[in-house]
C-alpha cells in the first residue's frame, strides 16, 4: 500500500509539474498576439478573444495584465504576410471604435492595446571576442599582492606559509583535475586578483538552497561536472519548446560554461563553481528566434523556485544600437521585482556588453542601465580593464575574466569535458551570480534592492592609477570602468551576516518641461564646455520630505533629444556636490538620426549622496557641426530608501509645476527649480509601488525605455486604474483618496460655474458679449473650459480609447495663486 500511495503521489507531482510547463506555440501555423488589460481583467481579455474569432490562450508566464491569443494561419493563409498582420489588428481596432452597450465594447474598453508576436533574433552572446589588440596583450608576470593589501583587500587565509596551498585543498577536500587553472578562484601568481572565496568555503557556505538560473542557450545537464546540481523543475526550452535545455546546435556551449563557473560539483572532473552545492537551472532563449511574450515568459520562469537569473546577453555590442526591453518584457522584469523570490525580488545578474572596442557604453543598452539588475563588467587577472568591457555609470561591479593572455577554466559540453577559453563579460557576470548564490544562501530575505548595497558597500577597488576612480561624499569610490570596484566573495557574505534590510523604496520625479525644443551648442574645436547645453533642476528638502526620501540609490535621467548624428553626443549629470556622472560617451560609429526619444538612462555613482540642491545636465557637441540637435525635454528621478517615520498616506505635499523655459529665447542655460511630480512609497514592498483595483503593485516610473516611445516618461508617471483612467500614483493611493479627489473635483467645478456665471452677468452690465481680452489668462497650456466642440471632440475621443491619452498635472500658478492645469508639450 505505501508503494502504491508513493507511485500515486509521484504521478500526480508528475501532472502538476507537466501543467505549470509553458504551452507549446507553433509559429508556422498560428499567429500569436498580445492584450495588454492594465486592470488585470482575465475575463475581459477571453471576451475580447472571442469577439476577434481567436483562440484564447490565457496569460502571458507570470504577468496577470497580458494574455496571449492566437488566429489559425491556414485559415487566412490566402493573405499575404501584411494582410495577416492587420486582419486582427484592424477588426480589433474596430471594436474599440464601437459604441455599443453590449458586453462585447464593455470587454474591448478593459483591453488597452494589442500586439502581434513576431519570433527574431534580437538577443546576443557576450562571449569572449578575440581581436589583435587580445592577442597582443603581454604576458602574466606582474604580482598585485602589495596592491591590493594596500587597498584593503583581505588576503587569502592560507597564503601565510609556504604549502599552505596545498594544505588548502586537503583541507577543503578539493580533488577536481582543473582547479589549479581556475586563477579567479584562487590566484597564486598575482594574489589577491580572485575572488578571495576560499575563506567562504572554509565556513562551510557553498550556495546550498539556492536556485541559479541561466537564460542562455541550453545547458548539459547529463554533464558529469553539473548532473548532480542541475534543476529540472526550474528547466525549460523555448526554442525548441521541450521541458529540458539539452544543447543541440554546434556553438550551443555558451550556457554550459555559465553554468560551470557558478555550480560545478566539487568531484575530479574539471573545476569547481563559485556555489559548488548551489542548484543551476537552464532556460533556453538564444539558440532561435523567439517573441517578445516567450522572453517575459522566461524572465520570470518558475520564479518563486529560481533565485538569480544570470544574464550573459543583450543587444549588438556593435557601437550603433539604443535599444531596451520594452512593454511585456519590460513588465515581466518589474514582476520578477515585485513579486519574485516571494516579494523579495528576483535577482537579475547581467553581463556589461562587450562593446568596449567599438566605444560602446551599457548606458546604450536597456537591460544593463536598467536599476533592477545588477550590471557586472570584467577586469582582467592583472585587475586591468579589458579592451572590450563597457564602461557606464550603470554599471555597478566588475568580475575577473579574460584578458592579459588569460581566460576562464570551466565545464564544457560533453560528460567529462572542460574548456580553458571561457572569457568576455559573458564569465564575468556568472562569477557574480555565483558570489550572490552564496550570500542568499546565508541571507535568502535579502531584496533585491540589499544585494545592491551589499556590492556598494564591499566592492574592491583594482587598478588604483586609473584616472576615473572619484572619491564620492559617501567616501567610496566609483569609476565608470570598475562600478565600485571588484566583487570580493569574503566581504560581501562577511557584511550580509549583519546587513540590516533596506526599507522600502521611494521615488521623487522632476521633470523639466519646456515650450519648444532648446538648441544644443556647437562645440567644434572648442576645448571649453562650459558653453555647452546646460539645464538645472533644483532639488529643496521639501521636495525630499514630500516622498519620504532618506537616503539616495539610483538616480534615472528621462530625456528626450533630438540630433542629427546621435554617436556625437556626450551627456553628464552633475549633482550638487560636483560628483559627475557619464550618462551618454560618444560612438564613433553611430551615425544614427533618431537621438534619444523618451530614452532614460541611470547611474549608480550618487548612491548615498544628498540629494539635496541643484542637479544639472549638460550635453555636449563637438563633433561635426553640420549635424545639429535640441533638448526637448529632461526629467530627474531620485530613488532610494523611505524614511523610517514617513507616512506613505499622508497627503502629498503640494508643489508647483513649470511647463516653460525661464527663458524665451534659446540660450545656454535654462532652470527648473520647483517642478515635481511624486511618487508614493509603500512599507509592505521593497519597490516604490502604487496599488491598483486588482490589489497587485507597479513600480512608479520606467527605468528602461526604448528610444521612440511617445511621451514614455509621462505615460510611465501614472497607475492604470481598472476604469482604464490614468492617475497619478501618488492619488492612486486608497479609495478614500479617490472620494476625496471625486467630492473636491464636483465642489471646485460647482464654484467655477457660479463665478463663470456671476462674471458673465458682470461683463453683460458692462455691455460686453465676450470677455475683454485684458481679462484673459496668459500662459494657459490649454484653457479649463474648451469650446463646446472641443468638448465634444474630447469625448469621441474618450469613447474611442477607453481614457485620454494624457493626465494633465496639477500645480499651482506662482504668480496668482491659483490652480492651474499644465500638460507637457510635444
Amino acid at each position: 500500500m505505501v508503494r502504491i500511495s508513493l507511485i500515486a503521489i509521484l504521478a500526480v507531482g508528475l501532472q502538476l509539474s507537466a501543467a505549470s510547463q509553458p504551452v507549446p506555440r507553433n509559429y508556422a501555423e498560428r499567429l500569436y498576439y498580445t492584450l495588454h488589460s492594465p486592470s488585470e481583467d482575465f475575463e475581459a481579455a477571453k471576451h475580447t478573444a472571442q469577439l476577434l474569432n481567436a483562440r484564447f490562450e490565457g496569460y502571458v508566464g507570470e504577468l496577470k495584465n497580458h494574455f496571449l491569443i492566437s488566429v489559425d494561419r491556414p485559415s487566412i493563409s490566402a493573405r499575404s504576410e501584411v494582410d495577416e498582420h492587420d486582419h486582427t489588428l484592424t477588426a480589433f481596432k474596430a471594436l474599440k471604435a464601437q459604441k455599443l452597450d453590449k458586453r462585447g465594447d464593455v470587454s474591448v474598453r478593459a483591453i488597452s492595446s494589442i500586439e502581434k508576436q513576431v519570433p527574431r533574433r534580437k538577443l546576443v552572446k557576450r562571449a569572449p571576442i578575440e581581436t589583435y589588440e587580445e592577442r597582443q596583450d603581454p604576458p602574466v608576470s606582474e604580482n598585485a599582492d602589495e596592491e591590493q593589501k594596500a587597498n584593503g583587500k583581505k588576503i587569502t587565509w592560507w597564503l601565510d606559509e609556504p604549502g599552505a596551498y596545498l594544505a588548502m585543498k586537503k583541507e577543503l577536500g578539493i580533488k577536481d583535475v582543473g582547479f589549479d587553472n581556475q586563477w579567479h578562484l584562487v590566484n597564486r601568481e598575482q594574489q589577491g586578483n580572485d575572488l578571495n572565496i576560499t575563506g567562504v568555503w572554509k565556513q562551510g557556505i557553498t550556495g546550498e538552497g539556492v536556485v541559479v538560473v541561466l537564460l542562455d542557450d541550453g545547458l548539459d545537464y547529463e554533464s558529469d561536472d553539473l548532473k548532480d546540481n542541475f534543476y529540472a523543475e526550474g528547466s525549460y526550452d523555448f526554442n525548441d519548446h521541450t521541458p529540458l535545455p539539452k544543447p543541440r546546435l554546434i556553438d550551443d556551449n555558451h550556457g554550459t560554461r555559465c553554468a560551470g563557473e557558478i555550480a560545478a560539483v566539487k568531484n575530479e572532473v574539471c573545476g569547481m563553481g563559485v556555489a559548488y552545492n548551489a542548484k543551476v537551472a537552464g532556460v533556453r532563449i538564444l539558440s532561435a528566434e523567439i517573441s517578445d511574450a516567450d522572453e517575459a515568459e522566461a524572465l520570470n520562469y518558475k520564479y518563486q523556485e529560481n533565485d538569480i537569473y544570470s544574464c550573459s546577453w543583450g543587444p549588438p555590442d556593435n557601437g550603433e544600437v539604443v535599444d531596451a526591453p520594452k512593454g511585456l518584457v519590460y513588465d515581466a522584469i518589474v514582476n520578477g521585482i515585485n513579486n519574485g523570490r516571494n516579494g523579495n525580488g528576483s535577482i537579475f545578474v547581467f553581463a556589461s556588453g562587450n562593446g568596449g572596442s567599438y566605444d560602446d557604453n551599457c548606458n546604450f543598452d536597456g537591460y544593463t542601465n536598467s536599476m533592477y539588475t545588477i550590471t557586472v563588467g570584467a577586469v582582467d587577472r592583472l585587475g586591468k580593464h579589458p579592451y572590450y568591457s563597457e564602461r557606464c555609470s550603470a554599471q555597478l561591479v566588475v568580475t575577473y575574466s579574460s584578458g592579459s593572455a588569460s581566460r576562464i577554466y570551466t565545464t564544457d559540453v560533453g560528460k567529462q569535458s572542460c574548456t580553458d577559453g571561457h572569457g568576455g563579460t559573458s564569465a564575468a557576470a556568472p562569477l557574480a551570480a555565483g558570489v550572490f548564490a552564496l550570500v542568499l544562501s546565508i541571507r535568502p530575505d535579502l531584496s533585491w534592492r540589499d544585494m545592491q548595497y551589499l556590492c556598494v558597500k564591499t566592492a574592491v577597488q583594482v587598478a588604483l592609477d586609473d584616472d576615473d576612480w572619484t572619491t564620492l561624499p559617501s567616501g567610496r569610490k566609483f569609476n565608470h570602468r570598475f562600478g565600485y570596484g571588484s566583487l570580493d566573495a569574503y566581504r560581501i557574505v562577511e557584511e550580509a551576516k549583519t546587513h540590516v534590510n533596506l526599507r522600502p523604496q521611494t521615488h521623487l520625479a522632476i521633470p523639466h518641461l519646456t515650450k519648444k525644443p532648446q538648441p544644443i551648442p556647437d562645440l567644434t574645436g572648442q576645448d571649453d564646455h562650459s558653453k555647452a547645453f546646460i539645464s538645472t533642476i533644483n532639488v529643496t528638502p521639501e521636495m525630499a520630505k514630500g516622498v519620504g526620501l532618506s537616503r539616495l540609490e539610483h538616480v534615472t535621467i528621462g530625456v528626450d533629444i533630438q540630433h542629427e548624428r546621435r554617436g556625437d553626443l556626450e551627456i553628464l549629470l552633475e549633482s550638487p556636490h560636483n560628483v559627475t556622472s557619464q550618462l551618454a560617451a560618444r560612438r564613433r560609429f553611430d551615425t544614427s538620426t533618431d537621438g534619444f526619444g523618451n530614452w532614460t538612462f541611470m547611474t549608480v555613482k550618487h548612491w548615498d549622496e544628498d540629494p539635496i540642491g541643484d542637479w544639472t545636465l549638460r550635453v555636449i557637441d563637438a563633433y561635426n557641426p553640420e549635424q545639429t540637435g535640441s533638448v526637448v525635454h529632461w526629467t530627474l528621478n531620485l530613488w532610494g530608501e523611505v524614511a523610517e517615520d514617513f507616512d506613505p498616506n499622508a497627503q502629498p505635499i503640494e508643489t508647483p509645476v513649470e511647463t516653460s523655459s525661464t527663458v524665451e529665447e534659446p540660450v545656454e542655460t535654462t532652470t527648473a527649480s520647483s517642478e515635481i511630480e511624486t511618487a508614493s512609497a509603500s512599507p509592505s514592498d521593497s519597490t516604490s509601488s502604487s496599488p491598483i483595483e486588482s490589489g497587485t503593485s507597479t513600480p512608479a516610473a520606467d527605468p528602461i525605455q526604448t528610444p521612440g516611445a511617445e511621451h514614455a516618461d509621462e505615460e510611465l508617471e501614472v497607475s492604470p486604474v481598472g476604469n482604464g483612467t490614468n492617475v497619478p500614483e501618488h492619488i492612486v493611493s486608497s479609495g478614500s483618496t479617490i472620494a476625496y479627489i471625486a467630492v473636491g473635483s464636483a465642489l471646485i467645478l460647482a464654484a467655477a460655474g457660479i463665478a463663470y456665471v456671476a462674471k458673465r452677468k458682470s461683463w453683460a452690465d458692462k455691455g460686453y458679449k465676450e470677455p475683454p481680452m485684458s481679462n484673459r489668462t496668459e500662459g494657459y497650456e490649454f484653457d479649463l473650459f474648451a469650446d463646446d466642440d472641443d468638448s465634444e471632440a474630447e469625448e469621441d475621443n474618450e469613447d474611442d480609447t477607453g481614457s485620454h491619452a494624457t493626465s494633465p498635472m496639477l500645480g499651482r500658478d506662482k504668480g496668482k495663486g491659483k490652480m492651474v492645469a499644465s500638460e507637457p508639450e510635444d
